[in-house]
């Protein structure tokens, strides 16, 4: 049996590490301002069928791609159901363009299911909507739960190694969300930032470089540096 004890958050990322972090993303990388405007004023439970299936399908796209990747792909799959062409033309995966068409297509139906769980006003059986959809997964069923306005975060794998958990042996979803929510939880509480803001925040951190821990969650470095990684969220979109 492998031991589940998670590291105490601070001794993963102190508080002045992250704050310091935040204003070097914000002074260098036009994401950091849209992401944190986004996660911290703009994120909320969709108010269409369409919106709702808009983010089911962007966390398909996601899951397992870059963030940089998967905005690529969304404009080709956006091309193929906006002309009626079956989204595999558009994305090879044939499990996730099927997910994507049912995304789609169920729009309607999904949107009234979702309206029956938002008012139950119950941020677990929310989640578990999320992770009852075709191709959202453990870890993924929190992101589209994020996007829809909880203040959770995605407890993937930059997240868990941040959080000290290293990519192998792979510990439960349960344990790799209360590891990554305790080191958002403790930066929220001393920077002012909600959970979603600081998971966002760091999220992009490792995407651009500047935040580095490798596979067996060793000591986290922040390297600030020229950010040569493409821009994620299009200036259009905040």
């Amino acid at each position: 049996m492998l031991p589940l004890e998670i590291p105490a958050p601070e001794s993963r990322i102190a508080p002045a590490l992250y704050l310091e972090l935040r204003e070097w993303l914000l002074a260098n990388d036009p994401d950091a301002a849209r992401m944190v405007e986004w996660s911290a004023h703009r994120r909320s439970p969709p108010d269409s069928p369409e919106k709702m299936a808009a983010e089911i399908i962007w966390i398909v796209l996601c899951a397992g791609r870059s963030a940089q990747a998967a905005r690529t792909i969304e404009q080709k799959v956006w091309t193929a159901i906006r002309e009626g062409r079956p989204v595999v033309e558009a994305f090879g995966f044939r499990g996730k363009a099927a997910a994507i068409e049912r995304a789609w297509a169920e729009r309607a139906n999904d949107f009234e299911a979702l309206q029956a769980v938002l008012a139950l006003n119950d941020p677990a059986r929310l989640v578990e909507w999320c992770g009852a959809l075709p191709w959202i997964g453990d870890d993924t069923k929190f992101q589209l739960a994020k996007n829809f306005g909880q203040d959770v975060c995605k407890s993937d794998i930059w997240l868990c190694r941040l959080s000290g958990l290293p990519d192998k042996p792979r510990r439960p979803a349960a344990v790799r969300f209360e590891a990554s929510m305790n080191l958002c939880r403790l930066l929220s509480k001393a920077s002012g930032d909600s959970i979603a803001t600081i998971d966002s925040v760091l999220w992009l951190a490792c995407n651009k470089g500047v935040l580095q821990v490798d596979v067996k969650a060793g000591p986290v470095r922040f390297s600030p540096g020229t950010i040569t990684r493409a821009e994620i969220i299009p200036e259009s979109s905040v």
